[in-house]
């Protein structure tokens, strides 16, 4: 009994590093680009963070592993940083603050990650924190996420289907974005769930690294309400207006892919990326439709029509004029 009992246990800790694996490996990039009250964009590489002022890039916060940023409504920037114990088989982290004037200081400090709940970088900007229970002991809780006061009370903030989500999006409305599957869907402030759109990615990734894998990142939202979804697996940025229509407006070349994006205080949208061989950088894109093969279908019989519909009017007037 006891040696099943081991067993058990053994088999337990090798599917929960399974789990986990992804948020703690080098090679799972980070979805961390956020901006601050003066258009400031912080983002991470995995190695450090980086601030961008007027086109100039520095590192504000080094030697940080962090896969998430969160600003709050006073600038100041909130990050992580830990390691795996690979002997012990445990998870270590800690909370960290960069200030406005420069300062960085410990929020909470080092301790076993995955036990109990202990921060989040899913943030409003009130400073509720939002998270899943699901990578936290007996992982059975899939049906809630969850709110965290700044005062520390905890409460169930939507009730639902949440096995296959990875990352939760809060919005400065009050608003929560979420992924599941190839589905994108919305959880306003009361914690009413909606589906936002289907099919967001191609069923047949083209991007070669993410192998036969359907990846969608981060999503955002701008100020109209327009909901933004980094394509990893498609390298695309989509675009999804209150309608339901959805277009593409940016793709990344060569050897990248987009993982987030935000807009500055002059509605630029800043794209985080990372190559097959983990770089990272940031594109300041436009936001104004590619073409892609059905709006290139589209346009193509529009120009016939048009062809056909000047060589019908024109059979017409001639046919008029030599009548008369």
């Amino acid at each position: 009994m006891q040696a099943a009992s081991e067993y058990n246990l053994t088999v337990k800790k090798l599917i929960f590093v399974i789990i986990l694996l992804p948020f703690i490996a080098r090679a799972h990039p980070g979805i961390g680009i956020v901006k601050d009250s003066k258009g400031n964009i912080y983002y991470t590489d995995l190695k450090q963070v980086w601030k961008i002022t007027n086109d100039n890039k520095t590192i504000v916060v080094s030697n940080v592993h962090t896969h998430e940023l969160h600003v709050d409504k006073t600038d100041n920037l909130y990050g992580e940083d830990g390691y795996y114990d690979q002997k012990a088989n445990k998870f270590y982290h800690y909370l960290w603050v960069y200030r406005p004037n420069g300062r960085i200081d410990t929020v909470i400090g080092m301790k076993e990650a995955y036990i109990l709940q202990d921060f989040s970088l899913a943030r409003d900007q009130m400073g509720n924190e939002y998270y899943l229970k699901r990578f936290l002991p007996p992982h059975t809780d899939t049906n809630h996420i969850y709110r965290k006061s700044p005062a520390g009370k905890e409460t169930i903030f939507a009730t639902g289907n949440f096995k296959a989500v990875n990352w939760l999006h809060p919005q400065e409305d009050g608003s929560l974005l979420y992924v599941s599957g190839n589905i994108i869907y919305k959880v306003d402030s009361l914690g009413n769930i909606r589906l936002v759109k289907e099919h967001i990615a191609n069923t047949k990734p083209s991007f070669k690294f993410s192998g036969n894998n359907i990846m969608i990142w981060g999503v955002w939202q701008d100020n109209a309400k327009n909901i933004y979804a980094a394509v990893f697996s498609d390298q695309t940025v989509k675009k999804i207006d209150a309608n339901g229509n959805m277009i593409d407006i940016y793709k990344s070349n060569d050897n990248w892919a987009p993982l987030h994006g935000v807009f500055d205080n002059d509605n630029k949208l800043w794209v985080l990326e990372s190559s097959d061989k983990n770089d990272v950088r940031v594109t300041l894109v436009e936001t104004t439709p590619i073409a892609t093969e059905t709006t290139n279908k589209t346009n193509s019989k529009l120009l016939t029509y048009i062809i056909i519909g000047c060589i019908a009017l024109g059979i017409v007037i001639i046919y008029l004029r030599f009548r008369n």
